[in-house]
């Protein structure tokens, strides 16, 4: 008989560290993922939702589309802006563009159209992307948070549909 209590007493003391065990691993798992540096992930795919196929070729006059995918990891919701510059001159955005408020570990995923207002070949297309709360100033000149950049071509007539690699610059 005694040794039967003994029994439950040790299997009861098993239980109880290994319930303490698996709620200090659950802690420090939590512990873990709020000591993570806070990050934006900031990406352009092609119309086909894939990181290919970039409409590199435009003719002028006509549209182009790309999708804009970012994933807010900062801990806190944030407030984003956007710009897209052809060559450093300011293409017009939709308004809800100008204020994007995405919580934190959300993702915002939206098609943007272009329409090219000039032609040129190899020119910068450029997709800015704004933290309103990391606002970096340089000579009065603010500076993005993200930035990519897409090499295209706009001619006057139609070229085949080439398409190229998005070069990356944070």
């Amino acid at each position: 008989m005694m040794y039967i209590k003994k029994l439950v007493i040790m299997i009861l003391i098993s239980f109880t560290l290994l319930a303490s065990g698996c709620e200090e691993i659950m802690n420090f798992k939590q512990s873990s993922k709020s000591l993570e540096e806070p990050s934006t992930e900031f990406y352009i795919l092609g119309p086909d939702g894939t990181a290919k196929n970039y409409p590199t070729n435009y003719v002028l006059g006509e549209n182009g589309t790309v999708i804009v995918e970012i994933i807010n990891h900062e801990q806190k919701p944030v407030n984003y802006t956007m710009e897209v510059k052809l060559e450093d001159t300011l293409l017009p955005l939709p308004a809800d563009w100008q204020n994007i408020c995405i919580e934190n570990d959300e993702t915002l995923e939206k098609a943007v159209t272009m329409n090219p207002p000039f032609e040129g070949t190899n020119m910068d297309l450029q997709f800015l992307l704004y933290n309103i709360d990391k606002k970096e100033m340089l000579e009065n000149i603010s500076l993005p948070y993200r930035n990519l950049n897409l090499w295209i071509n706009v001619t006057t007539q139609n070229l085949s549909k080439n398409t190229s690699t998005l070069t990356t610059a944070v």
